[in-house]
């Protein structure tokens, strides 16, 4: 038998081995030897890690760029994704577009990215880096999301001996996510590495120029998936925004009679509910009718043009709130056969016929609730690249809808229900009427984005 100094002894020594086995697997999930920005992620993925079979989290991850986030790398990594983290209920999008740049996306993602309002942005991009950078700055502002950002690999006419820091576009993407505390995974610097190791031209991982084959894609996602870790002794930025957890007993709630109203600072509230209630809820923003509000409208992506799979406008908006319906422009006989100049009508569900205008003016229709500006046509362009005319009465449809609910339901347990999005990103007062204990909601979120973003330069 040893004695107590021995036993004591060696007690201290497994301690500290401990200890720097412990400190050692940190330093690893950490990414001090590799990607010390995974920080920029660890919200959600602190969030990810804690879900439970009996307490499940939903978060909404979204991919979003051209054609090479078009391949099917992306649902290798949401199967990585999935497997790690099994309980986790996660909501999945992707609705990059081919052949659309910086630029083009820029209108878009008034329809796909800002009003979806993701937990995680995994973007690329490729074009103009100023209008890049304007999407990053408008997703700080606008949204609480964490942003992946990823280096270009290799196309098909570049050199093996190819420097990624000597390469421009690398230098500006590895800068924005500098700025605006983005996690960034240098894919090009790893891509090269790996041609290098196994003497591959950058052909070899190529359909064509750009696009990835299968092995291509394989090692994408492999390259993005193993950077995407939890970290527990690293934490968000507040250039992410806020994201603030409210319980139903907390003492910001005020009530007053069968008035809950909640105080918050953000631009996006949502209701967690247990689904053991069946009472309903009448929910006011700052005492006025929300259904008037412009900003609490959006609008689907416009749809595709003739055998295409790009949208046949890039953009429609309004200038007055609209209603939720179905909306339908219809080309008119007398427009171009390569609608260099198209003659349109707008129809709404409920709106009925709402005017008529041309592809090349300005067009605001007789309710206010269309907009389309002219270099937002996509039309022509898409007839040409197909080499086609335009087909007779073609019609182009899309949706609009709130963000924002009037009248709030009991939902199913672990329900997230968007009360209010897209408000200004200040102090708002959130009226509910009627028994809040009786509605099923046990929690509120408060998100609330960076008001630093607009000062970055």
């Amino acid at each position: 038998m040893k004695p107590p100094a021995v036993r004591t002894l060696l007690s201290i020594i497994v301690v500290i081995l401990f200890v720097v086995f412990m400190t050692s697997v940190e330093t690893t999930l950490a990414g001090e030897d590799d990607n010390r920005s995974v920080a920029n992620i660890q919200r959600t993925f602190a969030k990810m890690a804690a879900s439970t079979p009996e307490n499940s989290v939903t978060v909404r991850w979204q991919f979003y760029g051209q054609s090479i986030t078009a391949q099917p790398w992306t649902k290798l990594v949401e199967k990585d994704l999935v497997e790690r983290f099994p309980s986790v209920n996660f909501v999945f999008q992707n609705p990059a577009i081919g052949g659309f740049q910086s630029p083009s996306l820029m209108r878009t993602a008034e329809h796909d990215l800002y009003p979806w309002y993701p937990d995680v942005l995994v973007f690329h991009v490729y074009g103009p880096v100023n209008q890049y950078e304007e999407i990053i700055r408008n997703v700080r502002s606008r949204t609480t999301a964490e942003i992946v950002l990823w280096t270009s690999h290799l196309s098909a006419d570049e050199l093996l001996d190819t420097n990624p820091n000597a390469d421009p576009r690398t230098i500006a993407i590895r800068d924005i996510a500098k700025r605006y505390d983005c996690m960034l995974i240098d894919v090009r610097e790893k891509w090269i590495a790996y041609l290098e190791e196994n003497k591959l031209d950058p052909s070899a991982l190529l359909n064509d120029s750009v696009h990835l084959n299968n092995d291509g894609v394989k090692l994408l996602a492999e390259f993005i998936a193993e950077e995407l870790i939890y970290a527990s002794s690293l934490q968000t930025s507040l250039l992410s925004g806020e994201v603030t957890e409210i319980p139903l007993d907390s003492q910001s709630l005020l009530k007053d009679g069968d008035e809950t109203t909640l105080n918050f600072t953000g631009n996006r509230v949502v209701a967690i509910s247990d689904g053991t209630e069946t009472g309903n809820l009448d929910v006011i923003l700052d005492g006025i009718d929300m259904s008037g509000q412009t900003e609490l409208w959006a609008a689907s992506r416009p749809s595709k043009a003739p055998q295409m799979w790009m949208p046949a406008i890039k953009q429609v908006s309004c200038e007055n709130a609209p209603v939720i319906e179905d909306w339908t422009l219809t080309c008119l006989p007398d427009s171009t056969p390569n609608a260099s100049r198209v003659h349109f009508r707008v129809t709404g569900s409920i709106t009925g016929d709402d005017g008529e205008g041309f592809s090349d003016e300005r067009f605001v229709s007789n309710s206010g609730r269309v907009l389309i500006e002219p270099s937002d046509w996509h039309l022509a362009w898409c007839l040409s690249y197909k080499k086609i005319a335009l087909p007779e009465g073609f019609q182009i449809t899309w949706k609009t809808y709130p963000l924002f609910t009037a009248k709030y339901e009991s939902q199913p347990t672990g329900s997230e229900t968007v009360l209010i999005q897209n408000c200004s990103n200040g102090k708002h007062r959130l009226t509910l009427r009627g028994s809040v204990v009786g509605s099923g909601i046990t929690s509120f979120r408060v998100y609330t984005p960076s008001s630093r973003s607009e000062q970055i330069k």
